[in-house]
């Protein structure tokens, strides 16, 4: 037995031991992953993304090195065009090696900067045809080389690798779907009941009370009417998005739109009698390729829940940032209490602060995946002196 074949077998021996006895969990079973690798090929640091195909976008799932928290720093959701190996691992189906990345632009300078980066490889985790993710290993910013033979081996970890993630992924989406499914039934049954036991009550009121009613009470009941009629189209169309976004059946087709003017109808419909508290900070010739609706979907939902949580003034703004769009959503409230901060763009999610406001906890949580089906993001920071501030990242190119 050669010592290179002896090496595979070892290394690939670490790495079934690692998940042999990790449960079906994604989290748990990359963790164990990015570690055996640590010890069977000798690298630094490991991290593991997971590839969203429906976006073109990695997302950073795990790490195992001395750097572990930068991976935290970095973008949720990054388009794969931004990560020039990334694509050729890709594309090739094989490990992708740069000596030097900054050197031969094989990532962004960002990346390169933000984890102090020198040599780098990237494995594609692919399973049956289908790219599920990158395996991506360094020497602690050092720089190495790497020979065919190791790479090929890296490349068979990746397959091997990939074969037990296909597994943790489906055991995950099951439980997720089962948890939704839960979750939805609770919501239909409290959220959807409540408006529309309130309509049918004023209705039936209005129809067999109307001769009965003084003009104050016609006014008052008509008001609260309307009010949860409202309130039931909102859920309604919550619902229809996550039905759409849960079956990957919402698409993108970017035209040239001129952003004040869009942002100026957005505001007047969703903020409507409040318009007055609603400041617009947008250059009047500020233009950008985005998909209308989908851009509609993301700011009303923002604008929306600064509206119903925050305090005024609420102020958005937009320009353009080399080949994005930046625009952000702002209000002067008590903004988001740091324990919930992780748990924010989470289906169902609401912070123990809000209870007593009307709301299913569906709004961010769709306007961030409107925002990752168009290649971009949604982030949340505290606002000075107050307040919440939604900052969304938007490719806008031709």
């Amino acid at each position: 037995m050669t010592d290179a074949v002896q090496t595979k077998l070892e290394a690939l021996h670490v790495l079934a031991r690692a998940v042999a006895g990790a449960e079906f969990r994604a989290r748990t079973l990359l963790q164990r992953v990015c570690g055996a690798v640590v010890e069977a090929v000798g690298f630094e640091r490991v991290a593991i993304f997971r590839y969203v195909a429906e976006t073109d976008t990695v997302i950073p799932f795990a790490a195992r090195g001395a750097e572990e928290a930068d991976l935290v720093r970095m973008p949720s959701a990054v388009p794969l065009r931004r990560l020039p190996i990334f694509r050729d691992a890709r594309e090739s189906g094989r490990a992708a090696f740069s000596r030097d990345v900054g050197q031969e632009q094989a990532l962004s300078e960002l990346a390169v900067g933000l984890l102090g980066l020198r040599s780098l490889v990237v494995v594609p985790l692919i399973s049956e045809a289908r790219c599920l993710g990158f395996l991506c290993a360094d020497r602690g910013g050092k720089e190495f080389t790497l020979d065919e033979e190791e790479l090929e081996l890296l490349t068979t970890i990746g397959t091997f690798t990939a074969v037990f993630l296909e597994k943790a992924i489906e055991q995950s989406e099951l439980r997720r779907l089962n948890e939704l499914k839960s979750q939805f039934i609770a919501l239909a049954s409290h959220e959807l009941r409540t408006p529309a036991a309130t309509i049918y009550g004023i209705s039936a009121t209005l129809e067999q009370r109307w001769d009965k009613l003084s003009p104050e009470h016609r006014i008052e009941l008509r008001h609260v009417l309307h009010q949860q009629a409202e309130r039931l189209r909102r859920l309604v169309d919550q619902l229809l998005d996550l039905s759409r976004l849960e079956a990957g059946a919402a698409t993108i087709v970017p035209e040239r739109c001129r952003i004040r003017e869009h942002l100026e109808e957005l505001v007047a419909m969703v903020a409507a009698d409040r318009r007055g508290e609603v400041g617009l900070d947008v250059p009047g010739d500020l233009q950008a390729v985005v998909d209308p609706d989908v851009f509609d979907r993301i700011v009303s939902n923002l604008l929306s829940n600064a509206l119903r949580y925050g305090k005024p003034p609420f102020t958005v703004r937009a320009r353009e940032r080399g080949s994005e769009l930046h625009l952000i959503v702002e209000d002067r409230g008590p903004g988001v209490p740091a324990e919930f901060v992780p748990n924010l763009f989470e289906r169902f999610a609401r912070a123990r602060t809000t209870q007593s406001v009307e709301g299913a906890g569906l709004g961010l949580a769709i306007a961030q995946s409107y925002a990752r089906i168009h290649g971009g993001q949604i982030a949340y920071e505290d606002a000075e002196p107050s307040g919440a501030r939604f900052q969304v990242r938007l490719p806008a190119g031709a």
